[in-house]
């Protein structure tokens, strides 16, 4: 078919020119010597320049390069391998090959490949990234339901220990609370590392907090590792929890001390960073813009690749029985990943690990130690609550907590009976306390329901979810908030700061 003069002719154009724009390799070879006698510039920037080799020996390392290019397969028809291969500088690279003959007056080999190893890598941190995520979905579940039922054990535990006062069962019930209140403690965690835990953010000195830490860190990891501390006197702020970012670093300080049994040096240090788009693109996660880095090193025994992909799961630990919960470094990634931050880890087995926890920086910093002072308030035990839980045990302990303590309590399954509760209540409603998650109505309607009818009522959440789930259902995880499981104590004190000291009706 002629060409169309609207087209320039195809023969009018350079092969080698066509060939230098692919962004794929294309090398040309001899299979009489197997000696390269073109490469494009893709293959350039890839491999150098070949044009002295004979086939990729001086790539592969290969003793024999019919063995590494097929060449015999080559000249027969198309053949096509996905191989990988360690270049001279130490990489290890993923090519897929196609080679097929091409007769121009002399039969060559046309060698095409493709470098898949950033593809592969990418695909890794996607799988890597979605695991992570299911397993936080599934932690954050399971938290939640056990919270339901520590709250039950730990409130009981409680109100029955204040009631036995001197009785000789008063030390047994107190250990049941305690054993509650540990295994609190684990969910907690767990609720960490799914980010559904509310963090208290604001600008924390990361510097000074380390320096605060110092003495307690030296006594934590003992004499036989030597702990240097080096902070970077131009490292900025950080905006985080400093509860939270002090458990980051005690947990990576103490896996590294495991990690140096005979002993080794622990080296604890800060700095400033600012990742841009190209590295955002090749580490999922990651979020452009200015950072301040917390690195922790060790000269430990180091990490083997199938154990590095597994680190930061729940209940995953290479420690012993009865020696870890496998908790540690998921409520690290939990805590930083809540935080707006990254974290990377290289190691080796042999020659330690370096953990860099990178956390957002911040441009404007307010003044170490600066405190909000809130001012006590007074109970109003003739104030009159609602109380909407789903959780009949939950819904019961915390009604007759707030009847011992004189308040007139409301009590109801779900948003739609504590409605018709205050369409008939001919008396007003000073509080409503509303577990988040509720059957039939959201615990954001039902506070809208509420006020509407009493316009200065005040609301109080409570729920065993925090963080992102709160704000899924509409609710300010800042505002009036207690996360389950909560000592009777602490609803207590929640109520008198809400309710300001009202006269009895």
């Amino acid at each position: 078919m002629p060409a169309s003069p609207h087209s320039p002719d195809a023969r009018s154009y350079d092969p080698q020119v066509l060939l230098n724009s692919q962004p794929v390799i294309v090398t040309v070879i001899d299979p009489a010597d197997h000696a390269v006698q073109f490469q494009n510039r893709t293959s350039l920037g890839t491999f150098g320049d070949m044009a002295a080799s004979r086939c990729h020996d001086k790539i592969a390392g290969k003793p024999s390069p019919c063995e590494f290019c097929r060449m015999p397969d080559a000249l027969t028809g198309d053949a096509v391998v996905s191989e990988q291969v360690d270049m001279p500088d130490g990489r290890r690279l993923l090519f897929h090959w196609a080679k097929a003959p091409t007769r121009d007056g002399r039969v060559h080999v046309i060698e095409t490949i493709i470098d898949l190893t950033q593809r592969k890598q990418d695909e890794q941190s996607l799988r890597q990234s979605q695991k992570m995520e299911a397993l936080g979905r599934l932690a954050a579940g399971i938290a939640h339901d056990f919270n339901n039922l520590l709250m039950v054990v730990i409130g009981h535990a409680h109100r029955v220990a204040q009631q036995l006062g001197s009785h000789p069962l008063h030390h047994e019930v107190e250990m049941i609370g305690q054993a509650g209140s540990r295994a609190a403690a684990l969910t907690k965690k767990l609720l960490t590392f799914s980010r559904r835990q509310v963090l208290e953010q604001r600008d924390v000195p990361l510097n000074t907090l380390i320096r605060d830490m110092e003495d307690i860190l030296r006594r934590l990891i003992g004499e036989q590792i030597q702990t240097v501390i080096v902070v970077n006197p131009q490292a900025g702020h950080v905006l985080g929890d400093p509860v939270q970012i002090e458990q980051v670093l005690l947990n990576l300080a103490l896996n590294a001390r495991d990690a140096m049994a005979e002993g080794g040096i622990l080296t604890i240090e800060t700095g400033n960073a600012d990742l841009d788009g190209e590295y955002a693109r090749t580490h999922p996660g990651a979020i452009p813009g200015p950072y301040v880095t917390l690195a922790v090193e060790d000269t430990g025994c180091g990490i083997d690749a199938e154990t590095l992909s597994h680190i930061f799961e729940p209940f995953f630990t290479t420690k012993g029985f009865e020696k870890g919960t496998g908790l540690g470094l998921a409520t690290v990634y939990g805590i930083v990943k809540e935080s707006r931050g990254y974290i990377e880890v290289t190691s080796q087995p042999g020659r330690g690990s370096r953990f860099t926890v990178m956390l957002p920086r911040v441009q404007s910093q307010t003044s170490d130690g600066e405190q909000v002072v809130i001012p006590a308030r007074v109970p109003a035990p003739s104030a009159t609550i609602l109380l909407v839980e789903d959780d009949e045990g939950i819904r019961r302990l915390v009604t007759a907590v707030l009847r011992d303590q004189g308040y007139e309590v409301l009590a109801a399954a779900d948003g739609v009976e504590a409605l018709q509760m205050l369409q008939v209540r001919k008396g007003g409603c000073d509080l409503l306390i509303t577990d988040v998650i509720l059957p039939r109505m959201k615990a954001s309607v039902l506070a809208q329901g509420a006020r509407t009818m009493f316009p200065s009522i005040k609301v109080l959440y409570i729920s065993g979810y925090a963080g992102d789930m709160l704000a899924s259902h509409g609710v300010d995880a800042q505002g009036a908030y207690l996360q389950k499981p909560f000592l009777p104590q602490a609803i207590i004190d929640k109520v008198a700061e809400l309710i300001p000291a009202v006269s009895p009706r």
